[in-house]
């Protein structure tokens, strides 16, 4: 199992959500920011969850609104949510940037290329960094677990964007000394 289903999981522990219901929390959590899914996924995973006895589901209707399925976690899916929390947070941290697959394979393009590529992981990690700095203000109701999160990306991003520089700079210096 994988982080996906810790998110949707631990969701779904908070109480009973529609897969619909799912997908707006992972967005407003900005969390499909760093884990790539989409409604599809959340969709496909409440099934297998299902099936395997992580989870039940029930169709409601509320007034005119159409019927939906929501669902509830079981003490089997409380359990996997608990073991899923010591194997990620026992495991050993892993950092790898989508850039940096990017980044081994500059040297296969020309100068032009590679700086094009370089100004582009510049302005993401700006970008991302000037994102989380504008909702840490706005968000003061976000619980503790979730304001930390963007606190650490916010550091993170920090970091990266000395690393950035220096990358650049050591770059420059590289194509000087041809």
């Amino acid at each position: 199992m994988s982080t996906i289903d810790l998110i949707i999981l631990g969701s779904i522990c908070q109480g009973p959500k529609s897969a619909y219901d799912l997908q707006k929390q992972i967005e407003s959590r900005n969390l499909s920011r760093w884990v790539k899914m989409g409604s599809f996924t959340v969709y496909k995973k409440v099934v297998q969850y299902e099936k395997k006895g992580y989870v039940v589901s029930k169709t409601v209707k509320n007034g005119n609104m159409p019927e939906k399925t929501v669902y509830t976690i079981t003490p089997r899916g409380k359990e996997t949510v608990k073991e899923l929390m010591i194997k990620f947070s026992s495991a050993e941290t892993r950092v790898f940037l989508d850039f940096n697959a990017v980044i081994v394979n500059m040297a296969l393009f020309d100068e032009d290329f590679a700086d094009e590529c370089i100004v582009n992981i510049r302005n993401s990690i700006h970008n991302t960094k000037t994102q989380i700095m504008e909702q840490l203000p706005k968000h003061t109701d976000i619980p503790l677990f979730g304001r930390t999160i963007l606190e650490q990306q916010f550091l993170l991003l920090e970091t990266l964007e000395k690393w950035q520089q220096n990358f650049e700079q050591e770059w420059e210096k590289e194509r000087l000394e041809k």
